[in-house]
């Protein structure tokens, strides 16, 4: 039944499959276990870039990029940086007008409670590249902790710096949750 349901997502390609559709199967497949968060911190700090597909896209297919055009698509559409110690991180945020929020109290409690450990099949059944505009820095005394990388498009996330199991993330109604909180204003 998880080859059918894998093999028709990658027929469909990178659609973004009906939302309705996704929650039920997902759901239906997953138990909410207990709540151990992903990150013990003391502050989160949420990075957003408004940029559309059509031009991630167009950076992606330059031949013979420069360093800093590199840079900035390896930060979008791939698994940089490949550790919490990666120097200058916040810095090339800036640099490429990653837009920053520190959450309140109220919202850091809600994304922790959305950024915790469930029960749940394997999400990554996108076929598509993921674009990640959103990064969540977590932050203990001042010191990252943990990195957050979500692609609301296609459901897909990378976490570094988790102790805790994160395979389970990805349920389109956590995603939802989670896009209210960080863009309500």
């Amino acid at each position: 039944m998880k080859k059918f349901i894998f093999l028709l997502l990658i027929i469909a390609g990178c659609n973004k499959p009906k939302e309705e559709n996704m929650v039920a199967l997902k759901e239906s497949l997953s138990v909410k276990k207990d709540s151990k968060k992903f990150y013990d911190s003391d502050e989160i700090d949420h990075y957003y870039l408004d940029i559309s597909e059509e031009k991630v896209m167009k950076l992606a297919r330059v031949k013979n990029k420069n360093e800093e055009q590199e840079d900035f698509i390896s930060l979008l559409v791939s698994h940089y940086p490949d550790s919490i110690t990666e120097p200058n991180f916040e810095i090339k945020l800036h640099k490429y007008k990653f837009k920053k929020t520190e959450l309140n109290e109220t919202k850091k409690k809600e994304v922790e409670n959305i950024f915790s450990k469930k029960d749940s099949i394997q999400t990554e059944f996108s076929s598509c590249l993921p674009y990640y505009r959103d990064i969540f820095i977590f932050k203990k005394n001042d010191s990252i902790i943990g990195i957050a990388k979500v692609c609301f498009g296609c459901g897909v996330s990378r976490f570094l710096g988790s102790e805790v199991d994160t395979d389970g993330f990805g349920l389109y109604s956590e995603l939802n949750k989670l896009k209210k909180i960080i863009r309500e204003k």
